[in-house]
């Protein structure tokens, strides 16, 4: 691949490469993150709580790596905007108009696909977190209906639904 070099504002010099390959890293990081939600999606649909607790682990430690790189990301388009004298609080889509012409649509496209990412993480997360929560209904059905007395529903003072569990019950309600 060509390295575009450019000569910032405080006369040093900044790679395209390096950043490039950090946007790079961050789009195989979500997509990492994608397919292990979708893989979760599944084990939740499929009720395999063995494999779904080791995707949750893998799910986390995805996350953690995706936030590392999108945090050394900002601060490389931190220090990159005090160059270009904008404020260090500058988005990389805010900068992109500094960079070479013949670099633009680069990293206008791959800001896009990361983007786009994000957002795809965000419903798979939030779909995910939906499936569970009417897994967990389900369950509360089921045990409600094979032994009635191991639970009690009671409601806070705010509205909400309190279960209070008589012990009677060895199931673990969490996931």
């Amino acid at each position: 691949m060509v390295q575009f070099s450019q000569q910032t504002a405080a006369n040093l010099p900044f790679s395209w490469e390096d950043l490039l390959t950090l946007l790079r890293d961050e789009l195989q990081e979500y997509g990492g993150l994608i397919g292990l939600l979708s893989a979760q999606q599944q084990s939740i649909l499929n009720r395999r709580p063995d494999s779904l607790m080791e995707l949750n682990q893998s799910v986390q430690t995805q996350m953690e790596a995706s936030q590392i790189l999108h945090k050394r990301r900002q601060g490389f388009v931190s220090s990159l905007a005090q160059k270009f004298g904008e404020s260090e609080s500058s988005s990389l889509s805010e900068i992109v108009d500094h960079f070479p012409d013949v670099t633009q649509p680069m990293f206008h496209s791959i800001i896009e696909e990361i983007n786009s990412l994000i957002s795809q993480v965000r419903k798979k997360i939030e779909q995910n977190q939906r499936l569970l929560m009417r897994l967990s209904e389900v369950t509360d059905q089921i045990l409600s209906v094979t032994d009635p007395s191991s639970q009690t529903k009671t409601y806070t003072r705010d509205g909400n639904l309190k279960r209070l569990s008589s012990g009677r019950s060895n199931l673990s309600e969490s996931a």
